[in-house]
């Protein structure tokens, strides 16, 4: 099994900066049309030079749970995310060097969810990424000889860091605090932080993936102190599940965790805090259940093996008790890709769009699966992929939903078909989300709709003037290179574009 360190060990400071700012601008959830690549070049052209140092706004996107309540992520100022990912390259190996340090002592790996190299992919973040080969789960060996399991999570994690703790982390609170004017490194790197969330020195933002290295610092510092105190324990981001002997250890490793993160000003939810006797099963009773469902012996040309209409009934029945007895949808996503594998004859697939046109309406959170694992896994004709997306966009405008009205837009171009919603115009304007306007004018460029350019063109300028930085990335790819300035402008002029090269292809 890989160690933490052994991971970051295999990215150099070229491949973090590639890493971070050509693949990790934009959050994963967002309609995947944006790049960061073309700007890397860019910068990478001009000798990484060092933009204006100040603070920016940045762009707003809600993006919905799986418990169904929405999450907001952030795509920031793509000159001052280039100045933080530069000093994170710069100083990687003082990072690496943090990083060893904290993790010197740990046997097994704790933190779970980190940066890495992915096979077949060029980002270094992805938060269901797993690669079991080489991430074995050690809760086995940690629980034998314990009694209880504790699992606990740290209320509002990234919204809740405190920039000038990274220094804390990594000076020490004392010295940081003397060294606060001094020329640190990882004075540095706070300035920058800060720089991204406007100066703003409470939170981090959720979406760009230097975030996830950001917060790292802090919970691994974390980490090593409460190792230190004897815990053994695995954490998902800012999810810890740990294992001990007695009720009172479990208590106590609550009181310990917490004053750990009161250094750093973070807290935990106790909410979701719970102790739990063992045993209990190794995976959650709703995976056991959804696994140990039987399919039939049933098997296609392709070796698939095929899902006849009332196992399929049953499986989906299942599966929907068990995200509404947890309020989870995610067991809904689980669900979904496990049917994908699976072959469908005609009556099953016909059952079987119509449930997931009816859950998707229900739970927008879908949104996400559908094209990989719906309209491409089985071949979804033109209308289907039409009505789906006209009802689910009429969700969306009902709902103020605007991640379920930018999704259908995006199916429309990826697979060619007109989008028919005649208030399209109104509804982004009136939306001000930033995503959904881009989307929008998209459309309108592909659609060859003049007078629908026309007007977006309008609401770019107006943004340009009252709120640009919340809105950069709509007003720069509708703006011509006359009507923008400063360093949008000379990006421009080297016709620098953050939409992903096939979609530019269509317009």
């Amino acid at each position: 099994m890989k160690t933490y360190i052994e991971y970051l060990s295999e990215i150099n400071k070229d491949e973090i900066l590639k890493g971070l700012l050509a693949h990790g601008l934009f959050a994963d959830k967002i309609p995947p049309i944006l790049s960061g690549e073309s700007f890397y070049d860019y910068f990478i052209k001009l000798g990484k030079p060092t933009f204006e140092k100040k603070g920016k706004d940045y762009i707003r996107y809600e993006s919905m749970r799986n418990i169904n309540i929405p999450r907001l992520l952030s795509i920031p100022n793509p000159f001052v995310y280039a100045n933080l990912c530069n000093c994170i390259s710069c100083n990687w190996v003082n990072l690496q060097s943090f990083f060893n340090k904290q993790l010197t002592a740990q046997t097994h790996k704790v933190s779970r969810i980190h940066l890495r190299k992915m096979k077949d992919k060029e980002s270094l973040f992805e938060m269901n990424y797993n690669h079991s080969d080489n991430d074995k789960d050690p809760c086995e060996d940690i629980m034998i000889k314990k009694r209880y399991r504790v699992e606990a999570d740290i209320s509002n994690c990234f919204p809740s860091i405190y920039s000038h703790s990274i220094a804390w982390a990594i000076l020490g609170k004392k010295l940081a605090k003397e060294k606060r004017d001094a020329g640190e490194w990882c004075n540095e790197l706070d300035l920058f932080v800060r720089n991204i969330k406007n100066e703003e020195t409470n939170g981090i933002l959720i979406g760009p993936h230097s975030s996830n290295l950001i917060s790292e610092i802090i919970l691994l510092s974390v980490d090593n102190k409460l190792w230190k105190h004897g815990y053994r324990y695995i954490r998902n981001i800012d999810d810890y599940t740990c294992y001990v002997s007695s009720y009172e250890e479990a208590e106590t490793f609550l009181l310990d965790l917490s004053k750990e993160l009161k250094e750093y000003e973070l807290s935990l939810n106790h909410k979701k805090t719970k102790i739990v006797s063992l045993p209990i099963p190794s995976d959650s009773s709703w995976i056991n259940k959804l696994n140990n469902f039987y399919f039939g012996e049933e098997y296609s040309k392709e070796k698939k093996q095929v899902l006849r209409l009332k196992r399929l009934r049953a499986f989906l029945d299942l599966a929907i008790e068990l995200a509404l007895e947890n309020n989870n949808t995610a067991i809904l996503n689980y669900a979904i890709k496990v049917i994908a594998s699976k072959y469908l004859g005609k009556d099953a697939l016909d059952y079987y769009v119509k449930q997931i046109h009816h859950l998707l309406l229900l739970f927008p959170y879908l949104v996400h699966l559908m094209d990989e694992y719906v309209f491409d896994r089985f071949e979804l004709n033109i209308d289907l992929k039409k009505q789906i997306g006209a009802d689910l966009y009429e969700i969306g405008i009902s709902r103020r939903l605007y991640e379920a009205c930018s999704f259908p837009i995006y199916w429309s171009i990826k697979y060619n078909y007109k989008f028919k919603e005649k208030q399209i115009l109104k509804n982004a304007k009136d939306s001000n989300d930033c995503i959904f306007l881009l989307m929008t004018f998209l459309r309108m460029r592909i659609d060859k709709n003049a007078d629908g350019i026309k007007k977006l063109k309008k609401i770019a300028k107006d943004l340009s003037v009252a709120e640009f930085d919340r809105y950069w990335l709509f007003v720069y790819e509708t703006l011509s290179e006359s009507d923008i300035s400063g360093e949008y402008k000379a990006i421009k002029r080297e016709k620098i574009s953050f939409i992903k090269s096939d979609i530019l292809a269509k317009i």
